[in-house]
């Protein structure tokens, strides 16, 4: 009996000990599922605190200054973990086709970059864009970091809409090494240009790398720039509505140099990176481009076969031979009315847009591209790449600077009227005439609506 009555004993305990052993267990379950819930509700709402800022630019893909962006956009997110950034940048023609869509619809970013322009007017003048005078003045070591004189690309009515961080220039540049190798000389007239066009065609080098594209119209631009001086292309239109002469004009030397055989075979056909890379390549001998063509993914801001000259000067021209167009260029920053109306959407914008404009930001872009920052450099970074040096030549020399021909235009009746009909007008459809008067009509248009 004291056997049976020590295994019952003995029974009990163990089962005791198992039961326990399972409440401990199953306690340490439940409490570990809720510690796991907080966490995840925890992670959950340090999420749904970011701030979200959308921003847009045409610093992606094949441009030059994508990567260097990148890096000060991850830079930004990292010193400021409670901000996520949805980067809508796009590169080539697309990219003011989506912005201007997104403030259309409504959906404007946050911070955007975008040239001097009509398109930047309008969004002013339909209160899109938020004025950044009375931030600069609560500011002045952020104001004085830029030459005045670029503070006029950014105002409207007095008041300053964006930071004009670049600077940029449109010039010929030539591959100087093939020039050598077939003995021609570098143009500085339109006889000396069609001779070159002549040499180089013989040989089964491209003379000029061109497509019929809003990018590929630098030629055409620097061609009316350098018919119609500063005072013709800045103010382009007679009282009456009707053109100046430089740009018809312009056009017409532009049927002259494409029945010359001046472009690629296929030059109606290309696109931008294609045109780009004929010259890269050597298998173009010259292109008309501007500063943002330097750098990575493009010409090598130290390539030493590289030469950049003023387009060259046109019969009856009215602009100095060393005239040049210059300007700003996308690296001019805004921010939207919308975010600027919504207090955390204002307070990060303004941090995105001071990191963006800092001198940090301008000595990335300028080690790693041709950028020619506004921000004055020391006299250590004096020191540039052979490409930086060229086009900082380029611009101490011009006796004149022209703004982009294409920023005094209605944009979308540069590229549809205008750049669109490039191919009928080169292939005899249409004559430069026709296509102003329709110029004429649309600006007409526009100012009844």
């Amino acid at each position: 009996m004291r056997r049976v009555s020590m295994r019952k004993k003995h029974i009990l305990f163990l089962t005791g000990s198992i039961l326990g052993i399972i409440f401990i267990f199953i306690y340490y379950l439940s409490g570990s599922t809720k510690i796991k819930k907080e966490m995840n509700v925890k992670s959950l709402d340090s999420v749904q605190q970011k701030t979200k800022l959308q921003f847009i630019s045409s610093w992606a893909s094949y441009d030059t200054k994508s990567q260097p962006l990148q890096q000060l956009l991850k830079e930004f997110t990292q010193t400021h973990s409670d901000v996520e950034i949805e980067d809508k940048s796009m590169a080539g023609e697309d990219f003011l086709f989506i912005l201007k869509t997104d403030f259309a619809s409504g959906n404007p970013p946050h911070v955007f970059g975008l040239w001097p322009g009509s398109d930047i007017r309008l969004l002013v003048q339909k209160g899109e864009v938020a004025d950044l005078t009375g931030l600069l003045k609560a500011n002045p070591d952020w104001y004085n970091l830029y030459r005045e004189a670029t503070w006029d690309y950014v105002t409207e009515d007095g008041r300053i809409y964006g930071i004009p961080l670049e600077i940029i220039y449109e010039g010929l540049f030539i591959n100087k090494d093939l020039f050598l190798a077939y003995d021609v000389k570098p143009p500085t007239n339109f006889e000396e240009l069609l001779e070159a066009v002549k040499i180089f065609k013989a040989h089964d080098i491209v003379p000029i790398a061109y497509n019929a594209t809003p990018e590929g119209s630098y030629i055409y631009q620097n061609i009316v720039m350098k018919l119609g001086g500063k005072e013709d292309v800045e103010n382009p239109f007679y009282p009456d509505g009707s053109i100046k002469q430089c740009f018809i004009d312009g056009m017409y030397y532009m049927k002259a140099l494409y029945e010359a055989g001046a472009f690629p075979e296929k030059t109606l056909l290309l696109d931008d990176k294609t045109r780009n890379d004929l010259f890269i390549q050597k298998e173009a001998a010259m292109i008309v481009q501007g500063s943002w063509f330097i750098g990575d993914s493009a010409l090598s801001n130290y390539d030493t076969t590289v030469d950049i000259i003023p387009f060259p000067s046109l019969e009856g021209g009215k602009a100095d031979p060393t005239a040049i167009i210059y300007g700003c260029g996308n690296g001019i920053f805004h921010i939207s009315q919308k975010a600027w109306e919504d207090e955390k959407l204002r307070e990060k914008s303004i941090a995105l847009l001071k990191k963006l404009t800092s001198k940090e930001a301008s000595d990335i872009f300028t080690e790693r591209t041709g950028f020619i920052t506004n921000i004055q450099l020391t006299s250590e970074q004096k020191d540039k790449a052979s490409m930086t040096q060229k086009g900082d030549k380029l611009m101490e020399t011009a006796k004149e600077l022209v703004g982009p021909v294409d920023s005094f235009i209605d944009r979308v009746i540069w590229e549809e009227v205008i750049i669109g009909q490039f191919t009928q007008m080169l292939n005899g459809e249409i004559t430069p005439e026709e296509i102003y008067e329709q110029v004429k009509k649309e600006m007409q248009n526009k100012t009844v609506q």
